[in-house]
């Protein structure tokens, strides 16, 4: 049994909300048809969630994705009728809180990050390659290419170029830091699909950066001019 956040504004009827969890589950699944054959029940309305058949492995993936609140063995399996609400998110469930080492980052430290990167080199022209090439990116900082796949939950790969993904404050700084990252700044649209990847504030304050750099306790920072720029974590 797998608790959800509300799903993402505009996402209503209980078509949109059910392909929405497919998605979710095509996530670990790597399969559309997959995820849609493996969940047997869902709730759309006033609790979010669904029921899936699929292995512990894939169970501990999934509990990391984000809007994800919890996953657990559900209770009663041969029921119609499930209870999704959050008061039983106490009882014996499979959550972030609960994997311990599975955890790539303790609870309650990842935070949501939006990234914006040169153009890739030739040769990279795909969605395919650019989501490698991306996940080739964050493996840099966090030494894993898996966990760095498992990270990255948003991507633009056309006409502007970066990627959206969960870190804690330290491997942020550390990405803002590695060649062809343009700036590393939190995702304030979290819930939205739509990300500001072109970055129309980031070429006018790359225009005054001589005159709002300072140096403080021996780093660099960036005066608040309200948006985060390459060091500016």
């Amino acid at each position: 049994m797998v608790l959800m956040e509300a799903p993402p504004h505009g996402v209503n009827s209980k078509p949109q909300v059910i392909d929405y969890y497919v998605k979710t589950l095509e996530r670990v699944l790597g399969s559309e048809k997959d995820a849609q054959m493996c969940i047997y029940d869902a709730s759309w309305d006033t609790h979010f969630g669904f029921c899936c058949d699929i292995d512990e492995e894939t169970s501990h993936e999934l509990a990391r994705l984000p809007g994800v609140f919890s996953v657990k063995p559900d209770p009663d399996y041969s029921s119609v009728k499930k209870d999704y609400s959050s008061s039983i998110i106490q009882s014996s469930y499979l959550s972030s809180s609960q994997i311990g080492s599975t955890l790539l980052f303790p609870v309650g430290i990842a935070k949501h990050w939006l990234v914006r990167l040169d153009k890739p080199g030739v040769g990279v022209v795909t969605k395919a390659q650019m989501v490698d090439y991306y996940a080739q990116i964050l493996t840099k900082v966090l030494g894993n290419e898996k966990d760095a796949q498992m990270c990255i939950y948003h991507i633009s790969w056309q006409s502007n170029f970066g990627f959206c993904c969960e870190l804690d404050d330290e491997c942020a700084r550390e990405l803002a830091g590695v060649p062809g990252v343009l700036s590393v700044q939190p995702d304030k649209n979290f819930l939205s699909e739509n990300k500001d990847y072109g970055g129309r504030l980031y070429s006018l304050v790359a225009d005054m950066m001589d005159a709002v750099l300072c140096s403080r306790d021996e780093s660099f920072h960036w005066l608040d001019l309200g948006i985060g720029l390459g060091k500016a974590l």
